[in-house]
């Protein structure tokens, strides 16, 4: 069995849903999903469904959401190592319109991380260490995702990273951010994720620059399926068509599942199909309920 050690955010997530006439002060019906989210948080709960042995190292608060987070790791099978704070735990409120999504995020305790707490948490025994991108955008989680890092070169793990929105990278700078990944690192983004960071545009262009760049990764297409690649290896694997849906957290499923079975196989075509399959059938189970 594998062993990952996660480190990043972990929020609760509230998916609303609004009709696109909808004015200021209007009020519409629908239903409103909460659940235990993060792009670290769901990378481990699916992880540890898959069968990995997973310890996650991160940040919530005193407070009835910091209980609900660290429950929701515990039932998925997560090891949590959750150093509590006295900042409100972190939340994410996802809207969707259309086939449109916007996000409102309140980082709160994601950012009581600190270096001492990941010495102290991270396990002697690991074969890999996954770090969301958010935590290279804040200053303090900065600082404990370097420490993390230091600790996975010392072990000799691979590495991997789901970038941030571009929107984040571009403020933040694309230089800065692709310098604070160390060399080897397996990488996730979305197609505009990928075009800012490989400084193309065409699909086939930006997994040349970011294979170039990066040993292993998958470039997610959304409803057009994932192109991966490990080394000189590439492979497409089509997605099933699917209603608009919030696809919040899809791409940490997508990651998720891509390391597992990419640790346990050691093969690049079946890692993308599987990954591919297990993020549709998240969204699936999103649009049912």
């Amino acid at each position: 069995m594998s062993r990952i050690v996660v480190l990043g955010d972990l929020n609760l997530d509230i998916h609303a849903r609004i009709p696109s006439a909808l004015g200021p002060g209007d009020e519409s019906r629908d239903a409103v999903l909460v659940q235990p989210g993060g792009s670290a948080g769901t990378f481990a709960r699916t992880a540890a469904r898959l069968g990995v042995s997973v310890t996650f190292i991160g940040a919530v608060g005193n407070d009835l959401v910091g209980n609900l987070l660290e429950d929701s790791l515990a039932q998925a099978g997560v090891t949590p190592k959750l150093r509590r704070c006295e900042l409100p735990s972190g939340a994410v409120l996802a809207i969707q319109q259309g086939n449109e999504r916007s996000m409102v995020c309140s980082r709160g305790a994601n950012d009581g991380l600190t270096e001492e707490w990941v010495s102290a948490a991270f396990p002697e025994r690991v074969d890999h260490l996954h770090i969301s991108g958010y935590a290279f955008l804040a200053k303090a989680q900065r600082r404990a995702a370097s420490r993390a890092l230091l600790m996975a070169a010392a072990l000799r793990l691979s590495v991997s990273v789901d970038p941030p929105p571009a929107s984040l990278i571009r403020s933040f700078g694309v230089e800065s951010f692709l310098g604070l990944l160390p060399e080897g690192v397996w990488v996730f983004p979305n197609l505009t994720e990928g075009q800012l960071l490989g400084a193309c545009l065409d699909t086939q262009e930006v997994v040349s620059a970011l294979a170039g760049r990066f040993p292993v990764g998958a470039l997610t297409l959304g409803p057009d399926g994932a192109t991966a690649w490990s080394g000189s290896q590439r492979h497409h694997q089509e997605s099933e068509p699917l209603p608009d849906v919030d696809t919040t957290g899809a791409g940490d499923v997508f990651a998720a599942t891509f390391v597992t079975e990419l640790l346990r196989s050691n093969n690049l075509e079946q890692a993308n199909a599987a990954a591919c399959q297990e993020a549709a059938a998240m969204l699936r189970e999103r649009l049912a309920s």
